[in-house]
């Protein structure tokens, strides 16, 4: 429904129509990122954080979260008018020429009750009226840190959350499965040398599929262990940190990591 692109940080107001909201960031934030360092030559790691995602009542809340989405630019003093910013989804909403066919402008628009011209203007009159007036910062409001909307909204999130909570589980666990069994038929390994000598690769292997668990799943540390005997819960991330040390100063492990990570796309992720 909308999105704006600022220096820092990005933000989308999106739907999706299938129990695939993790799956769906995942593409969008790899996609954003190899785009950029292609274009860029970028070397460092795009994004630092992962993201914060809010749950909103359709009905109640959309119109208002998409006007506050559009204000950032004005909020951060990029712009004087969200009309003025170029990156974000808002002058489609005012002109057919900036339209982008991924952008379901109707829904908001629909929701004035005015025919298609007149419901654009009266949508940019909304908008624009937020940089005048003080208004409420809509998150103010959010259920247990996650949620905009009614209590009944709550219990029936909660209540489809409850349901999907143990198949989310299996299919996690499943891709951690593939992801392990990938990172052992690997016949790369065995030819990693630093400094002339061969590298040990049992401990390899194994923090390669931490790395790649922790990356491609929601898994915790806790859970991730039970696939490994040898670790505590408390090991799993100081693991994964490891593999990310060793193929920044090893070339050829980057290189193997590359190519894994594209197996795993292809055949893991497939799994959800």
């Amino acid at each position: 429904y909308g999105y704006v692109l600022l220096p820092e940080f990005y933000a989308c107001l999106m739907e999706t129509h299938k129990n695939n909201f993790i799956q769906s960031m995942h593409r969008i934030n790899s996609g954003y990122a190899n785009y950029l360092n292609r274009r860029y030559q970028y070397k460092n790691k795009l994004f630092h954080d992962r993201y914060k995602g809010y749950i909103i009542e359709k009905k109640i809340y959309l119109t208002e979260v998409s006007r506050y989405l559009h204000l950032l630019p004005v909020k951060t003093g990029l712009a004087k008018s969200p009309i003025q910013y170029e990156w974000s989804s808002f002058p489609g909403y005012i002109y057919k020429t900036k339209k982008e066919d991924w952008i379901a402008y109707n829904t908001i628009l629909s929701m004035s009750n005015e025919a298609s011209q007149k419901a654009a203007f009266c949508y940019q009159k909304y908008v624009e009226k937020g940089i005048k007036e003080r208004i409420v910062y809509p998150f103010k409001d959010l259920k247990e840190g996650i949620i905009l909307g009614s209590e009944d909204f709550k219990k029936e999130i909660y209540k489809d959350l409850k349901n999907n909570e143990i198949a989310t589980q299996k299919e996690e666990l499943s891709i951690a499965k593939i992801i392990i069994e990938l990172v052992n038929q690997t016949t790369s390994w065995p030819s990693l040398r630093r400094r002339g000598r061969r590298v040990a690769t049992t401990s390899l292997v194994r923090n390669a599929a931490i790395y790649f668990i922790k990356k491609f799943t929601d898994l915790s540390n806790l859970q991730i262990s039970h696939f490994f005997q040898s670790l505590q819960k408390s090991s799993i991330s100081q693991m994964s940190r490891r593999f990310t040390l060793a193929k920044e100063n090893n070339p050829f492990l980057k290189k193997i990591s590359k190519v894994l990570e594209s197996k795993i796309k292809a055949v893991a992720l497939n799994e959800k």
